[in-house]
């Protein structure tokens, strides 16, 4: 796991640039059709990508995590968490352009747009409560890091 809390602690700077583009134009590398959504998530993408920004910055103020140059255990499966979503969020998004309405998974004839649909639904939601997580995860590592030991 300490190799694990160092590439997180890389990361998850990299993270909220990299993958919401993904979502939107990494599809188009399998083959999937690029229709309106590439296009409306170009507006989409920013107010993706700042929220994404807020819990590495809270795990600047964790002094532990900082004093070893690593992330802790909570935070690190939460954001494989949010970042596996963002993935499956790229296989199955749908967006027909000109054709049918076809995500990378059903362009590759292995699920239907209205499951692959279902599917990133289901990843968007996991995504968000996995958000969530991460920032608890950020703030308890703070209180942890600050709290003082008992006296005896």
């Amino acid at each position: 796991m300490r190799l694990s809390g160092r590439f997180v602690r890389v990361f998850h700077w990299i993270a909220p640039l990299v993958l919401p583009l993904l979502v939107l134009y990494g599809r188009e590398i399998f083959g999937a059709p690029s229709g309106w959504i590439a296009a409306f998530g170009l507006i989409l993408v920013p107010f993706v990508a700042v929220p994404m920004y807020v819990p590495p910055i809270i795990v600047l103020f964790d002094r532990d995590a900082r004093a070893t140059r690593h992330t802790r255990r909570m935070y690190n499966v939460a954001s494989y968490v949010l970042w596996a979503m963002f993935l499956i969020m790229m296989l199955t998004l749908t967006d027909g352009g000109d054709s049918a309405a076809q995500s990378v998974l059903s362009h590759g004839g292995l699920i239907t747009a209205d499951a692959s649909m279902a599917l990133f639904v289901f990843a968007a939601g996991v995504a968000v409560i996995a958000y969530i997580g991460q920032v608890i995860a950020a703030v308890v590592g703070i209180t942890e890091a600050r709290r003082v030991p008992p006296r005896m």
